[in-house]
C-alpha cells in the first residue's frame, strides 16, 4: 500500500541503517527505469552487506509496484509516494532536487529519476537528479551508472576518495 507517511518511512529507514541508497524512478512502463532498477537489484546484496538499505521511490500508483519488481528483480524496500511529499521534503532539506513533471495518471505529478545516498548522520555521499529536457527524452535517459555510483559510495565509506569524478550514463 502507498506509504502513509513517506517522509517518516524514509527517515526511519535511514536511522536503522549505516546509510540509505535511494533511487527515484518514473514508473513500471519506463524501460530506462527498469534497467536502472535491475542494476540496483544486482548491487543490493553489496549495499546491504555494507550496512546500507537500498530503497526505490515512485509517485506511480502502488498497483504497479509488483510489475516493477517482476521486471527488475528488485525485492528490497519501496516507498510509494503519489503526492511527492518525500521529494519535496528532500528538496526543502537541500539534499536533492527531484524534478516533478506533469503526466497522465499521476495526479500530483511524476517524480523524475534521482538518487540520494545518505548516511545515518545526514552526510550526503551522493546526490543526483535529472533535469528533464528534449536531449534526455524528457528525463528518461542519461542517468549515472549505478555500479560507478556504488564504487564511489564504497570508497567514501572506507574513508577514501571517490573513484569516479564523472559517471558513464545510460
Amino acid at each position: 500500500m502507498a506509504s502513509s507517511d513517506p517522509v517518516h518511512e524514509f527517515d526511519s529507514l535511514r536511522a536503522q541503517s549505516k546509510f540509505i541508497f535511494a533511487v527515484f524512478y518514473r514508473g513500471h512502463w519506463c524501460p530506462f527505469c527498469r534497467g536502472w532498477l535491475s542494476k540496483l537489484a544486482t548491487l543490493s546484496p553489496a549495499i546491504v552487506a555494507a550496512g546500507g538499505t537500498p530503497v526505490i521511490i515512485t509517485a506511480e500508483a502502488e498497483k504497479y509496484l509488483d510489475d516493477t519488481r517482476a521486471a527488475t528483480k528488485y525485492d528490497g524496500k519501496a516507498i510509494v509516494d503519489p503526492e511527492n511529499r518525500l521529494a519535496k521534503e528532500l528538496d526543502a532539506r537541500g539534499l536533492v532536487h527531484v524534478a516533478i513533471s506533469e503526466r497522465s495518471g499521476y495526479d500530483h505529478g511524476m517524480a523524475q529519476p534521482a538518487l540520494l545516498v545518505l548516511k545515518e548522520d545526514g552526510t550526503v555521499l551522493e546526490s543526483w537528479a535529472i533535469v528533464p529536457s528534449t536531449m534526455n527524452l524528457g528525463g528518461a535517459k542519461d542517468r549515472p551508472a549505478l555500479d560507478e555510483v556504488w564504487e564511489n559510495v564504497e570508497a567514501q565509506l572506507h574513508g577514501k576518495s571517490k573513484v569516479h569524478n564523472t559517471y558513464s550514463t545510460a
